[in-house]
């Protein structure tokens, strides 16, 4: 199904700004990215928490929820599936330790926000939602990969803050903040809602929104080698191979 180009969501703009190209290939031919063992433990461990907490308070059963959602694919070999089921469980053993502790109620997972600004409507998926104590929210993201920059500031986030304006326009949560959680690395890092330019944060939306309107599909080379698409991509363009 041809993708709705006044549907605006922070994986399509991640996706163009990357390579106007690859978003064609993703968004309109709908063609589908292999996974690798990175992201395919990041669909395990997000499902695994997703149920976990929809269905238990009882840290003691997540790693059950672990075995249940465990995905298979992307794997070259049943010793490299094991090494890095290991390493989730690592993740998840840690992260079990800290719901001992939390003060938090969990309201809700992978809730999806929509709101217009015409003609553009804008959605996202959070994969978890906090109450505080003090009626405050917590709008919270897993990040499960080891590939990230932990000092880069929350408030320079394209996707923390598209969730944060999602936030208060189509939830009215006027108080609270946006966090990432680095599991990989038992930390999070958060900033308060008020602390995104919402205006800026939807001018970059609708920019590459426009862009996509009129089928500016220029690609970017630069982003080839990185690329999912690149074996199937008549503009790719890789180094010699050995």
């Amino acid at each position: 199904m041809y993708s709705d180009v006044y549907e605006l969501n922070y994986s399509k703009i991640k996706t163009y700004l990357e390579c106007p190209q690859a978003y064609k290939l993703k968004y309109i031919e709908e063609k589908r990215e292999g996974l690798v063992p990175a992201s395919s433990l990041g669909v395990s461990i997000h499902r695994t928490l997703e149920e976990y907490h929809r269905n238990s308070n009882d840290p003691s059963e997540l790693l059950s929820y672990y075995d249940d959602c465990w995905l298979g694919a992307g794997y070259a070999s049943a010793g490299e599936q094991m090494e890095w089921y290991l390493k989730g469980k690592k993740m998840l053993e840690t992260y079990a330790e800290h719901e001992y502790e939390r003060k938090t109620t969990v309201d809700s997972t992978e809730r999806e926000f929509i709101f217009e600004e015409k003609p553009w409507t804008f959605r996202g998926k959070i994969d978890r939602i906090d109450k505080h104590p003090d009626g405050s929210w917590e709008v919270i993201d897993y990040k499960t990969g080891t590939d990230v920059d932990l000092s880069l500031a929350v408030t320079d986030s394209l996707q923390m803050g598209i969730y944060a304006v999602g936030a208060r326009r189509a939830w009215h949560m006027q108080k609270g903040k946006a966090t990432f959680y680095f599991v990989a690395f038992d930390k999070t890092v958060s900033a308060p809602f008020e602390a995104f330019d919402e205006r800026k944060i939807l001018d970059t939306f609708i920019e590459v929104g426009k862009k996509i309107e009129v089928n500016d599909f220029e690609p970017n080379t630069a982003h080839c080698v990185q690329c999912p698409f690149n074996t199937r991509c008549e503009k790719a363009v890789l180094p010699p191979q050995p």
